[in-house]
């Protein structure tokens, strides 16, 4: 069995159809460099000299942004789902309700009738509302702040009218 060259072992640390360009050493940079840092190339068959010159880039994390844990990513998804259904249910009183609502704009004149219509079809925006805010305001913040007020609103925006039965 034969040793392989120091280009041999290069060559196949890499995926297939790439190559490393002019004396760059991954393997001898690799605990001071990011994988991906090195300037390596696709080789295209195609191509008279072999490579298309088109470089590979190292995607790196952000310092400023902290990654979101497993655990909050859970609990956002189940607090949008939760908002997402009450958007649907403020949107099923806003149109249950959208009758009454006209006899009692009717009497408030022009201009007492348009903003009450206004408030009464924002209800569904609600929720929607409140959990994009919330998100924009604890940005870079604490996790356990977001999920308190998105508790909070869990509790404040729920449809109300849904869960209480008409009277006779």
């Amino acid at each position: 069995m034969r040793k392989k060259t120091a280009r041999e072992a290069r060559d196949s640390a890499l995926a297939s159809g790439w190559r490393v360009e002019a004396g760059e050493d991954p393997i001898a940079d690799a605990p001071h460099q990011p994988v991906g840092a090195g300037a390596a190339k696709r080789e295209d068959p195609a191509s008279p000299e072999g490579s298309d010159g088109v470089e590979t880039a190292a995607v790196e994390p952000t310092e400023g942004s902290p990654a979101i844990s497993n655990g909050a990513l859970v609990a956002l998804g189940v607090f949008g789902g939760l908002y997402l259904l009450y958007t649907w249910g403020w949107f099923i009183v806003a149109q249950a309700y959208s009758e009454v609502n006209a006899y009692a704009a009717a009497g408030s004149g022009s201009l007492g009738g348009a903003l009450q219509q206004i408030v009464f079809w924002a209800a569904p925006l609600a929720p929607a509302l409140w959990f994009f805010v919330a998100l924009v305001v604890s940005r870079g913040g604490r996790t356990k702040r977001l999920a308190l007020v998105l508790f909070i609103g869990a509790i404040v925006l729920i449809p109300l009218p849904m869960l209480i039965a008409r009277g006779g």
